[in-house]
């Protein structure tokens, strides 16, 4: 049986949470389950989720079949882009490189640290990344109600072009979220001894830039899923008494906690 204990000794710190905006600038689908939603004649649907609660202008209200992002998806992406750029412990070569397109699984690289090794094979150290899902503002819903009259994404007709004839077949519909739609969620990291600025916010810096000048979701090759990401709120809870204490600049991150 293989021994999957691990000799990692470095106390936590504390948890630092990132609230972020992500404003949608062009189109975006992440799709979703047909067998979840009907809806007649979309191929390509959006993930919603059923029952959405919120509060605006001190109101409370309840929306239905809402669209978010999914915290997978987000990750999942930021990841895939960092393994264009990082390299697996020992190696000279980028991660997707090296590793023939497979996630990492070395244990030791800066995305194995805050990502966790690829189906868990070399635990050597915890997991440092959580990504929540992200919903819409109230705004974003209101927004949607009074654009989309109540329905709350867009349908965009997609075809084929025959080179000979030029006339278009085989129509496809998607689902997509409109631009300037917002959404909101937070990015947790744990911190431990040790733990470097560089080596854990720095690098998610560094796939939220990439995914800036990438795309979200599908169909990215035809201009679907720009996004922007906005740090709205920074949070630090140190172990020592878990007060939420607020962090207002990079500059207070590397002092307050890494310091």
């Amino acid at each position: 049986m293989a021994n999957n204990q691990t000799n990692f000794d470095k106390p936590l710190k504390g948890i630092l949470k990132l609230k972020y905006k992500i404003k949608v600038k062009t189109g975006l689908h992440i799709g979703g389950s047909k067998e979840s939603i009907e809806i007649g004649g979309i191929d390509n649907i959006v993930i919603k989720t059923p029952i959405y609660k919120y509060e605006i202008n001190n109101e409370e209200k309840e929306a239905r079949n809402v669209p978010y992002i999914p915290g997978s998806s987000l990750k999942g992406k930021l990841r895939a882009l960092l393994e264009w750029v990082e390299k697996p412990s020992g190696e000279n070569m980028p991660i997707a490189i090296a590793k023939s397109g497979e996630p990492c699984d070395c244990g030791g690289c800066r995305v194995c640290k805050l990502f966790g090794a690829h189906k868990a094979k070399n635990p050597k150290q915890p997991i440092r990344l959580r990504i929540d899902d992200f919903y819409p503002t109230p705004e974003t819903i209101q927004l949607w109600e009074d654009v989309l009259e109540g329905v709350y994404t867009e349908l965009k007709s997609e075809n084929t072009i025959n080179r000979i004839k030029g006339t278009a077949s085989n129509p496809r519909h998607t689902e997509r979220v409109i631009p300037d739609s917002e959404f909101e969620g937070t990015i947790t990291i744990r911190i431990f001894e040790d733990d470097s600025f560089e080596d854990t916010i720095g690098v998610l810096k560094s796939g939220l830039e990439m995914l800036e000048d990438d795309y979200l979701g599908g169909s990215g090759s035809r201009g679907y899923g720009r996004v922007k990401f906005e740090n709205i709120e920074t949070i630090w809870k140190p172990v020592e008494n878990y007060q939420s204490e607020e962090i207002n600049s990079e500059e207070e991150i590397k002092t307050i906690v890494f310091g």
